[in-house]
C-alpha cells in the first residue's frame, strides 16, 4: 500500500462518528490504493452522504447508508472532501472550508 492510501484512509476514519472504525479503514485503504494506482488520483466526496469507495467502506462497517437523501447523518461530516495524490492530500472540511494541504512524507510514493 501507498503511504499515501494509507493516510487517507486514516484522515477519513478519524472522522467516522459511529460504526467500526478498523472495518472501515481496512476496506477503504484497498479501495483508495487501487484508484492511485490505476489513475494517480482519488476523490472521496462526503456531501450529504457518502459516495464509491466511502460509501462501500461505510457498509464494511456495520451500517446503513443508502448514499442519498442524506442517510450518512451522524456517520461522517457533511461538505467534506479528500483528494489524494501520492505526494499530497488536499482536504475540505465544510462548505468551501478548503484547509491546508498534507504532503506525503519524502520517500514514501511507490
Amino acid at each position: 500500500m501507498s503511504k499515501a492510501a494509507e493516510m487517507a484512509a486514516d484522515w477519513w476514519t478519524e472522522r467516522l462518528q459511529q460504526g467500526d472504525k478498523a472495518a472501515f479503514r481496512a476496506a477503504l485503504l484497498p479501495l483508495i490504493d487501487a484508484e492511485l494506482t490505476e489513475h494517480g488520483i482519488c476523490r472521496l466526496d462526503c456531501d450529504y452522504d457518502p459516495r464509491g469507495a466511502l460509501l462501500e467502506a461505510v457498509h464494511a462497517a456495520g451500517l446503513e447508508c443508502k448514499g442519498f437523501m442524506f442517510s450518512a447523518k451522524g456517520i461522517l461530516p457533511t461538505k467534506h472532501s479528500l483528494r489524494v495524490t501520492l505526494t499530497e492530500l488536499e482536504p475540505k472540511e465544510g462548505y468551501g472550508n478548503w484547509t491546508p494541504t498534507i504532503k506525503v512524507e519524502e520517500g514514501t510514493e511507490r
